[in-house]
Parts: structure tokens; sequence; C-alpha cells
């Protein structure tokens, strides 16, 4: 009987720890913002230029700051700009304005003091006063919807 306890307790000691538990702590942590294993395509094509870009929480804070001219009924402008100050904008406003013969106005909008130009019905009509006001000193100068 001593014989057959021993017996089972070597047995119970022989399989205990024989189990091996995989090493957890490599970081798989996966990058929600990278392309798919595999991937190589354009995700941009088959889509043109950007011309505007709204964010729906600035319609909201939307607020216009100067008078405008008689002439802004158009939904498009040409944005030179985009000023800290208000006084810095109306600066900008005035160089602007010697500079075309299109309505030059200010929108205030978030935090910023955006320096426009124009009023258009649509986006082409704004590439001729585009072109003019890069090749005149704004680089930057962009198609936008108001």
């Amino acid at each position: 009987m001593k014989f057959v306890i021993a017996v089972l307790i070597l047995v119970l000691l022989a399989g205990c720890g024989t189990t091996t538990v995989p090493d957890t702590t490599v970081d798989e942590t996966v990058d929600p913002y990278a392309d798919p294993p595999g991937y190589t395509g354009d995700p941009f094509a088959g889509f043109g230029p950007v011309t505007s870009i709204r964010f729906p929480a600035e319609e909201a804070e939307e607020e216009l700051v100067t008078e405008q001219p008689a002439d802004t009924t158009g939904a498009w402008t040409v944005q030179v700009a985009a000023c800290g100050t208000m006084d810095a904008a109306l600066t900008l406003k005035d160089t602007v304005a010697n500079q075309t013969d299109q309505p030059v106005f200010v929108d205030h909008i978030g935090t910023y003091y955006k320096v426009r130009v124009g009023s258009f019905e649509t986006s082409s009509d704004t590439d001729e006063l585009r072109i003019q006001l890069r090749a005149g000193g704004y680089p930057d100068a962009w198609s936008v919807q108001r």
C-alpha cells in the first residue's frame, strides 16, 4: 500500500509544471492609422484637388466682422490669409484691395480673421483671381466656399 501511495505522489509531482505558457510580454499594438498589410494603392486616386475645407464646428461659430461689400452674394471666394488679430487682417485687407478690383472682406471664424477676395457662383469662377493673387505675392491663396 505504501508503494501505491508513493507511486501516486510521484505521478502527481511529475505532472505538475509541464504546461508551457506563451510569452505575453511582446507588444503587438496595431497602428489604426497605418495602411493594411500588403496595401500599395493610392487612397486618394480618383479624387480631384482640394479647393475648400469646411469644419462643422466652424459653421456655428462663423461671424462676419466687417461690413460686406454689396456684391458678395456668391458662394465662392479666394482666401489669401488667416490672421490672428483683427488689426493684421484689416492691414492686409487694405493692401490686397489696392491690388485688385474685386471686393475684399474679413470673416471672423473661430479664432482667426480670414482675408477673402471676390464673390463667385462656382469654384471654377475663382480660378483667374486665384492665379492673379498667387502671382501677386500670395502663394497660398486658395478657393473656399462661404
